[in-house]
This record gives structure tokens, sequence and C-alpha cells, in this order.
């Protein structure tokens, strides 16, 4: 699990392929992955989080979920030991933005060229973990990189 913190907004990135094990299509149970997580953060990294929060999810079954976590300013709303959820839910397909497509220049890669980037969809293979070290993770807009992006094709 990797913690991002921007002012009050909060991104999560969790690499792992065990989220099949929870049923995105049941919010209660969506609900309690959820505040699993959210006490993973009161205890590993101090974070207490009380009060409303919008949870927007990028979920990508093959490879693990991101996370945004934003706290919503409510001046009405008694925050002591109380805890909202608003869930939003997307299913994507994570990719990586590279700078160097050369690695990974075999027909095992999906690769795409968008407005002059290069992006990968990961092909779980032992390269893989190059595109974690070397790569920015993309999840959002992956749909449009895909349909409007150039797949390039190795020969």
């Amino acid at each position: 699990m990797k913690v991002e913190i921007h002012n009050d907004d909060i991104i999560v990135i969790i690499k792992d392929n065990n989220i099949s094990k929870v049923d995105f299509n049941d919010m209660v149970s969506v609900e309690k992955y959820f505040r699993k997580i959210l006490l993973k953060l009161k205890d590993l990294y101090e974070i207490d989080i009380k009060g409303f929060y919008n949870i927007y999810a990028y979920i990508d079954l093959e490879e693990g979920i991101v996370l945004e976590i934003k706290k919503e300013v409510i001046d009405y709303y008694d925050t002591f030991h109380q805890l909202e959820l608003r869930i939003v839910k997307e299913n994507v397909e994570f990719l990586y933005e590279v700078d160097n497509i050369l690695e990974f220049m075999n027909k095992k890669f999906e690769i795409y060229c968008y407005n002059d980037r290069f992006f990968i969809r990961n092909n779980y293979d032992d390269i893989s973990y190059r595109l974690y070290e070397f790569g920015n993770l993309v999840y959002k807009d992956t749909k449009k990189i895909k349909e409007n992006g150039k797949k390039m094709t190795i020969l």
C-alpha cells in the first residue's frame, strides 16, 4: 500500500490482485473493505479520518485499486467520532506512462501513443516490475487513451 497526502486529500494505491475477493457490486462489502483500509491508514500512518469523505475508487481487478479520498467540509456536520463515506466506483485498466519504451518493446505489452506520450498496459510477466519502478501509474482517462491513442504494433 502506497499513500500520498496532498493537503486534505489522500491517495491510496493498493497493488494487490486479492481485491478480486471483494464484491464491488455489493456496497456493504465495499464499505467494509474501505473501512478496513481507513483503519490501516490510522494504524500504520497515524492518519485519523473523521467526518464526511468522498472516496473515488479506480478498480483494476487484475492489478489493484487506487482510492482518492477527499474530505468534504460541512459546517453543520458533527465530526466527533463519526465517519461518513460517499463512494464512487469506476472500473478501469491501469496504464503506465513511460519515457523510454525500448525496454518494453516486445509483443507481450500493449503500447499506446497518446498526446506524444507512451502508455503501457501491464502484462504480468517478469519484466512488469520495471513498470512499477520506471513508469507512472495512470488510472484516470485510461479508456480514452486506449480508444484515441495509437496502438503500437511490434513486429
